[in-house]
């Protein structure tokens, strides 16, 4: 699914679809995407991209997924002080992290494996993420929306993705833009409101940036360098879920207040289908 077609250069879109090749989502969301590029064809030029090939899912070890959960501990702190929020003290801190680490991978049976399972299949949607990303910096256009395969169309979402994006080709490409598209999350659980600048237009807009999930999102150049530069520099970010290393992404680059546009579209723009009950997320139990 890898096609270009130019005109304006300059103001080009790429659309991303990360999959696994399932069969059901895939019949689905293919044809919507079409209809989005379509749409998009008539004013912008418009390059298709996907990332679905992975190896066989293999459980991580024990020293690796508690290696992962270290990290995820570590980028939670730095979270919680990038939002402004109080950071539990040090030691108190590390004996929950160690109880919880103890319970979740030496109990008998299928929930350690589960979890050590789960923990391979996050990296492997994070190396899909990256490889789009970096096909989007190989191409000329300026900017990227990317799909997981669990994204679900409204009936208006053609519409109003193609009117975000006239206006963000108004905005200087130098400007890093990150716009969470389909939620997941609810505002209250990502506590993020002492970053919140202002809510209009039908965005939640950020002094600076922060993620949801990565269902569905939009960036620009400028983003997509800013993310490959720090991976590169440290290939263990590569071991981080995308929506955490995406925030510890945007964490290292070190915005001050509207260096960066950040906003979350509220109602959003496409669904989550994992979280609206239209499909069954991978993390669940009775997932095989």
């Amino acid at each position: 699914m890898r096609s270009q077609h130019t005109s304006e250069a300059g103001n080009g879109v790429a659309v991303g679809i990360v999959h696994n090749r399932n069969a059901a989502r895939n019949t689905y969301l293919f044809p919507h995407v079409e209809a989005l590029i379509e749409a998009l064809r008539t004013h912008h030029p418009v390059e298709s991209l996907e990332a679905c090939a992975q190896p066989d899912v293999q459980p991580h070890s024990r020293r690796m997924a508690l290696l992962r959960d270290f990290l995820y501990f570590k980028i939670d702190r730095e979270w919680s002080r990038y939002r402004l929020l109080p950071v539990k003290p040090s030691i108190r801190a590390w004996r929950a992290f160690v109880t919880k680490s103890v319970k979740k991978y030496f109990s008998s049976g299928e929930p350690a494996c589960r979890w050590m399972r789960n923990s391979h299949i996050e990296t492997i949607v994070t190396d899909k993420h990256i490889r789009i990303w970096q096909q989007f910096l190989d191409s000329d256009m300026r900017h990227l929306v990317v799909f997981e395969d669990d994204a679900v169309f409204k009936d208006d979402s053609i519409q109003r993705f193609g009117a975000l994006h006239d206006r963000l080709v108004k905005m200087p490409p130098e400007v890093p833009i990150y716009i969470d598209l389909a939620g997941g999350c609810t505002f209250e659980q990502l506590a993020v409101s002492k970053l919140e600048s202002r809510h209009e237009g039908g965005f939640h807009h950020f002094r600076k940036p922060t993620t949801n999930t990565a269902c569905a999102y939009m960036i620009n150049r400028a983003t997509a360098k800013l993310f490959v530069h720090h991976i590169v520099r440290r290939p263990w970010l590569r071991l981080i879920g995308i929506d955490w290393m995406m925030n510890k992404l945007f964490m290292l680059s070190s915005f001050e207040d509207d260096q960066a546009y950040c906003a979350h579209a509220d109602p959003t723009l496409f669904q989550h289908g994992s979280t609206t009950g239209h499909y069954i997320a991978w993390q669940a139990p009775q997932q095989t």
